[in-house]
C-alpha cells in the first residue's frame, strides 16, 4: 500500500540502531534505557500486552515491557511526533520486519518526556 508522502519520507531514511544489542546484566540494559529513551509512552489498559511503549530520540521504539513482544516492535518506528503526543491520541507505527505501517488501537494515556 502506497504510504502518504510525508510517511515514506520518514521510513525511507529510517535505519534502526538498536533492535540487535544484547546486553551483559538488567543493571546495564536500565542504564541504557534511561539514557537512550527520550520518551515512554503509556496506553490505556484495555487487558491487551502492550502497555508502554520506549522511544529514542530517532523515534525508534527501543524497549516495550513485555519481553515477547519485543522481536515485534523493538525496532518499529514511531510515525507521531513524540512532542505532539496527547493523552487520548492513537498512535501509528511502522514495522520494518512486516514493512507495514500500522496504528496501534489502543489510546495514549500518558506521555513521559525527558
Amino acid at each position: 500500500m502506497k504510504q502518504p508522502n510525508f510517511i515514506q519520507s520518514k521510513i525511507d531514511v529510517f535505519k534502526p540502531e538498536y533492535h540487535n544489542l544484547k546486553f551483559e546484566n538488567q543493571t546495564h540494559f536500565v542504564a541504557w534505557l534511561v539514557e537512550t529513551s527520550k520518551t515512554a509512552i503509556v496506553l490505556e489498559d484495555s487487558g491487551q500486552d502492550l502497555l508502554k511503549l520506549y522511544v529514542a530520540e530517532s523515534s525508534e521504539i527501543i524497549h516495550t515491557e513485555l519481553p515477547f513482544l519485543a522481536n515485534i516492535y523493538n525496532g518499529a518506528l514511531l510515525l507521531d511526533d513524540t512532542e505532539l503526543l496527547l493523552p487520548g491520541d492513537t498512535i501509528a507505527i511502522w514495522i520494518p520486519q512486516f514493512n507495514e505501517v500500522s496504528s496501534l488501537k489502543y489510546k495514549v494515556k500518558k506521555v513521559l518526556r525527558k
